[in-house]
């Protein structure tokens, strides 16, 4: 197709891609690149591509704008349709508590124009630059709204603040309608594309690697392949006051396992100034790599919280006084909760909040540690746990030897690590050795502790977390789902979700493949969870057999209950109760009473 339209599409999610791949294929003189990405990760992900000869950008909403303003191709809006807006609005349908539709012009103009004729009653923000976001999100938290209907990029933020969020996202016709208008235009811009490419071969022309930044931080052009490069591109940016004064033409650095060797060039002309980054770089030995051990910046935890399940319940507003209290007052933090509740998500939202979030955060997998990221981690000149500034989360710890969780806590005694670095722990309480754990945590480090609830415990709130769910699936699958039939409903309610809500996510998302006809129904529910049984056989569930003899008189069954449920919680005498459906006054005086009248002989 020596003459086809080559277009770049920027989707800002992962469903508005799927459906751009799809519609692309109906047209005979179309070839289209997608790649996803919202606003600066958006424009990195565009420029990457810039090297191949691409005649206009496709994108959406706030991406759109921000591409428009920085890259000199012409972009073309994938429009809201009202479709779009009464999408979002059915899915909102149900979620108690104000709501409010926040957007870029686009999404906003379309909300504003479906409201009005439909005559809904929703308030309407308009989004003017990212910068609005915060401003925005404080006003609707004054007002009191709880469920924001919004796009990819502002639902991050409004999660971070509490809200609940409905993604509106675009549909089929829109896609088509944005590629009709990339047809019309494209016939305008093939010299200058052509141009462009010489210019960008040139550069190429390098053995290594080529970065280029402009003299303000933003990513002017790039080689290195998509993803995976974003310690590398900090690193970069960090080094630009330095070139930019002269003092550095060739420097060395380790990186993510690889050892780089850097060459800088400055050129100014009269309107710009552009600072050249000319990268070559070898495999460091394989001893120097730890297993089990991985270092975060604060972008890279601020994605992984947003990524988990539990961002997407608002639970953090619960919990996140008690961690902002630690983290002002120095002290360690310790998680507990079963698989699946979101403790590592917990971890990274401390730290991303936290006075040390500048400096890195570093994940100690005591379940993924090798004899040698073990030697390295206690005895290691370079161990994060002998330096300073640092925060550090150590999960799992009960899948780990009992000798080196001993060798662990003596390390960071010995070396005042609680004062020089935030010390995160979490794990799952469950089994007697960990509640020994749990036990000299709290007192030889005077951790503040929160533990977060399995889902079980909320199953009147699985409608409402089901909706926001489906409503992120919508935009990162390509199959869309917009209700759930009562009796699936009841199914999802009902189950005991012993993977708690990653395999709740898991299970939600296999139900929206499956589905047929934008709806879930009960007998594919009823289907899948069936097929759970076999994952998590030994979950906790009021069928469970504890292997308690029956034959006995009431009190002494009620005793052998109690002692098994505490028992399952580590020690845990208010997760028991909680569980048991009691106060922990209620379960102290029947465990009393249990000791007063012991077993007849």
């Amino acid at each position: 197709m020596a003459d086809a339209v080559n277009i770049l599409a920027v989707a800002p999610y992962e469903g508005l891609a799927a459906i751009l791949e799809r519609e692309a294929r109906s047209y005979g003189d179309v070839s289209m690149t997608i790649v996803v990405g919202n606003l600066e990760d958006g424009l990195t992900a565009a420029v990457e591509q810039l090297v191949e000869p691409y005649d206009l950008i496709l994108s959406r909403g706030g991406t759109a704008d921000l591409l428009r303003d920085n890259l000199d191709m012409p972009v073309i809006d994938i429009k809201t349709s009202p479709f779009d807006v009464l999408q979002a609005v059915q899915l909102s349908e149900g979620i108690s508590g104000r709501r409010a539709v926040v957007g870029f012009p686009g999404i906003a103009d379309a909300a504003r124009n479906t409201c009005d004729v439909l005559q809904l009653d929703l308030d309407v923000f308009t989004l003017l630059d990212e910068g609005d976001i915060d401003d925005i999100t404080a006003l609707l938290s004054r007002r009191g709204y709880d469920t924001i209907l919004c796009d990819v990029i502002s639902s991050n933020a409004f999660r971070e603040a509490g809200f609940n969020t409905v993604l509106i996202t675009s549909n089929a016709a829109s896609v088509r309608e944005s590629i009709d208008e990339a047809i019309r235009t494209t016939r305008h811009i093939r010299r200058a594309r052509e141009e462009n490419m010489f210019f960008r071969q040139v550069i190429r022309s390098h053995s290594g690697d080529t970065v280029v930044f402009r003299e303000d931080g933003r990513l002017f052009f790039t080689t290195l392949d998509r993803g995976g490069n974003e310690h590398l591109l900090s690193l970069l940016k960090d080094l630009m006051p330095l070139v930019l004064d002269g003092d550095a033409s060739t420097i060395r650095r380790s990186v993510g396992g690889y050892q780089y060797t850097i060459r800088t060039m400055v050129s100014r002309d009269f309107d710009r100034t552009l600072v050249t980054f000319f990268v070559s770089r070898s495999r460091m030995p394989s001893g120097q790599r730890q297993s089990g051990i991985t270092f975060y910046t604060k972008k890279e935890a601020r994605a992984e919280y947003l990524d988990s399940p539990y961002s997407l319940t608002g639970d953090i507003n619960g919990i996140s006084r008690v961690l902002e209290s630690a983290s002002r007052a120095g002290k360690p933090v310790l998680i507990t909760g079963e698989y699946g509740t979101g403790r590592t998500a917990v971890a990274a939202w401390t730290y991303i909040n936290s006075d040390r979030s500048a400096h890195p955060l570093v994940e100690i997998d005591c379940g993924m540690l090798t004899d040698r990221s073990r030697e390295f981690l206690l005895n290691g000149r370079n161990s994060p746990l002998f330096s300073n500034d640092l925060t550090i989360h150590v999960k799992n710890m009960e899948t780990s030897t009992d000798a080196f969780i001993n060798d662990l806590f003596s390390t960071i005694v010995t070396t005042d690590g609680t004062h020089r670095n935030s010390i995160i722990f979490s794990c799952n309480p469950r089994g007697k050795q960990v509640g020994a754990y749990i036990s000299y945590i709290k007192d030889k480090f005077q951790c503040i502790e929160t533990e977060l609830a399995p889902l079980r415990e909320s199953k009147e709130r699985i409608p409402t977390i089901t909706k926001l769910y489906l409503s992120q699936l919508n935009a990162d699958l390509p199959r869309e789902v917009l209700r759930i039939d009562r009796q699936a409903m009841a199914l999802l309610s009902e189950y005991s979700w012993p993977g708690n809500y990653i395999q709740f996510k898991r299970v939600l998302s296999q139900l929206c493949i499956i589905s047929r006809d934008y709806t879930i129904r009960s007998a594919d529910v009823r289907g899948l969870l069936a097929l759970e049984r076999p994952v998590y056989p030994d979950s906790p569930s009021s069928e469970s057999d504890f292997g308690i003899n029956l034959d006995r008189s009431l009190s002494q069954i009620e005793r052998d209950i109690i002692e098994t449920v505490i028992d399952r919680h580590g020690g845990n005498q208010s997760a028991a109760a909680r569980q048991l459906g009691i106060s922990r006054t209620t379960l102290w005086r029947m465990m009393r009473n249990a000791q007063e009248r012991p077993d007849a002989p």
